[in-house]
């Protein structure tokens, strides 16, 4: 398991949380963001929505699979990171 804190560096629009789910269903690996009390699984579009992903947010990011270092990369930088 890989466990990375990211700050949201840039705005995020509510037009990239279907990006960003698609992004996390290519791979193999579970990919779970906690933010304070939420913890929400990427693959999920109905658990991502709830999400406030503003700039300075800061949240971990968790994944745990056979691609799990390649996923962490990969979707920490749409936020920024």
């Amino acid at each position: 398991m890989i466990t990375r804190t990211i700050t949201v560096d840039k705005d995020m629009d509510v037009d990239i949380i279907p990006y960003l789910v698609q992004s996390a269903c290519h791979y193999d690996c579970s990919l779970l963001i906690s933010e304070g009390n939420k913890k929400i699984n990427m693959k999920s579009i109905m658990g991502m929505t709830v999400l406030d992903l503003k700039k300075g947010t800061i949240f971990e990011l968790k994944a745990d699979g056979a691609d799990e270092t390649r996923a962490v990369n990969e979707i920490a930088g749409c936020f920024g990171a």
